[in-house]
């Protein structure tokens, strides 16, 4: 199915979409279900999710278009990378990638090893980078968003709330040359070489290879000693993180003190139901009462956060 807008003095923008996306792009989904989706609390994957938000960018209404700002600003930048280097991806997404974080070089640099990303927003993401600290100029860009599919539309949408990632200073280098970004270096290096890098690099390499496909690269980053429990925080909150990752940050009994992992692991779909009920004994009330509402966590963790507010009111 096709999802467009059209607008008056504008091209019309037509993605492919799911039938999960398409339901939600029409009146059969509610506000609040809309507004669940672009927040990603919806079992979506990150296509559907991106489409989402391109779409709902082209949107008058204000609450949505301020739920779809927000989850720019906050999505995250390794799923980002991993959108931008799939050569599979719609034109018009990858256009608007490439317009709304340019200046995010993590980003930038996966869509540059992308083969199906077009002449025109290659060259435009190159001159964004050659001159990290200028603003990108809007005329380049909506060119380069028009050569990729995407309408200018698309992007005013989000244009005015961007923060894009702060570049840091490179080294000079003799002219000619390009420094390899450490996504780069990744997309070159062997399994060995990736796990000396997850184990002892600092948390740019942690970030780029807690993601990475081989269960022993992204393992080996749980077992860096610089790896803060922010992090793992971070690791246990993602719905894409694997069954392994999860089973080694149980093991750990320091991180399991922490009450926003021990609260991430009860929602975390991987973890074994056993661990997640011990763990909600531990937990508000506040945050047991959030679970009840919830409809994206397991039905048994449901019934026993609800039986568990039941005792405590009891006992009051």
């Amino acid at each position: 199915m096709t999802a467009s807008e059209n607008s008056k003095n504008k091209k019309s923008v037509r993605l492919k979409v799911s039938p999960r996306v398409a339901r939600l792009v029409s009146g059969d989904a509610g506000c609040d279900e809309q507004v669940q989706a672009l927040r990603g609390h919806l079992d979506l994957n990150d296509v559907e999710w991106l489409t989402l938000l391109v779409y709902f960018g082209q949107r008058a209404d204000r609450e949505l278009l301020r739920e779809v700002r927000r989850a720019l600003d906050t999505f995250p930048e390794d799923r980002l990378r991993l959108l931008a280097a799939d050569n599979s991806l719609q034109l018009p997404l990858l256009g608007f990638l490439a317009k709304r974080y340019a200046h995010c070089p993590t980003v930038a640099d996966a869509l540059l090893t992308n083969s199906a990303l077009p002449a025109a927003l290659r060259s435009h993401l190159r001159k964004t980078m050659a001159a990290s600290s200028k603003p990108v100029a809007d005329e380049d860009a909506g060119e380069a968003a028009e050569e990729a599919g995407a309408s200018q539309q698309m992007t005013d949408a989000t244009d005015q709330n961007e923060n894009p990632a702060e570049t840091q200073p490179e080294d000079e280098e003799p002219e000619g040359t390009e420094k390899l970004s450490k996504f780069q270096m990744a997309m070159q290096m062997g399994v060995a070489e990736k796990i000396k890098a997850a184990m002892t690099g600092d948390k740019e390499w942690r970030s780029l290879l807690i993601s990475d496909s081989n269960k022993l690269v992204s393992s080996a980053v749980l077992k860096n000693p610089r790896i803060t429990e922010g992090e793992v925080q971070t690791i246990a909150r993602s719905k894409s993180t694997n069954d392994e990752l999860i089973r080694i940050i149980l093991l750990n009994r320091e991180w399991v003190k922490n009450y926003s992992i021990k609260l991430a692991l009860v929602l975390h779909p991987r973890t074994p139901i056993g661990n997640a009920l011990r763990f909600m004994g531990f937990l508000t009330e506040k945050d047991l009462k959030n679970m009840v509402k919830s409809r994206e966590i397991s039905p048994v963790i449901v019934n026993n956060a609800r039986r568990i507010l039941m005792a405590k009111s009891k006992r009051s």
